[in-house]
């Protein structure tokens, strides 16, 4: 079984073989920690994030289809894990720098240029917003601080931070719901956001 392809193992998965499952994730759960330690940077996350990667694989096994490397189809399952535990407050991306990063490693040129289009269209719409709503928001989503820090640093109240942080994010996703790319479009204003 040790040197059967993943393709094989996957065979072997969808008949219920626990064996041939063990096998696929020792061969690629170290590839798969890494990809996703770089888009969360947060050890428990990653590992909440590989276990449901494959926990998904074993709930699909009767459905996986694999050509020679199942290791990009991992890394796509683990990325839309990781925008949607995200989207639930479970992991914070350290912005779009990140994401751009591992679209580029992928071998998905499609996703490139969307994910360009997609980050123009969002910095077009931040470069609409009034000078206070863009700083409270830069600074929190750009640079990680704080609603006291940023009330701080702008001489601003809490609530007028908060309220600019909030209208500025419903302006991106309407703006970005706009849009052809709508799925795309929102997994990376989450990403961004």
């Amino acid at each position: 079984m040790v040197n059967q392809s993943d393709k094989e193992l996957l065979q072997d998965i969808a008949l219920g073989n626990e064996q041939a499952f063990q096998m696929l994730f020792n061969r690629h759960w170290k590839s798969l920690f890494s990809f996703v330690y770089r888009l969360t940077r947060d050890e428990d996350h990653t590992k909440d994030v590989l276990q449901d990667v494959f926990l998904h694989l074993w709930k699909n096994r009767e459905n996986l289809y694999v050509g020679d490397s199942f290791l990009p189809y991992l890394n796509t399952v683990a990325r839309s894990n990781v925008m949607s535990a995200f989207r639930k407050d479970k992991v914070r991306l350290q912005g779009v720098e990140v994401l751009s990063e591992a679209v580029k490693l992928s071998d998905a040129s499609d996703e490139q240029l969307l994910l360009k289009e997609v980050t123009q269209t969002v910095d077009v719409e931040l470069s609409k917003m009034p000078f206070n709503m863009r700083q409270c928001f830069r600074l929190s989503r750009y640079e990680d601080k704080s609603i006291r820090e940023i009330a701080a640093e702008l001489k601003l109240s809490e609530q007028t931070v908060k309220n600019n942080i909030s209208e500025a994010l419903r302006r991106l996703r309407i703006s970005v719901e706009q849009g052809s790319l709508i799925y795309l479009t929102v997994l990376v204003v989450n990403a961004v956001l």
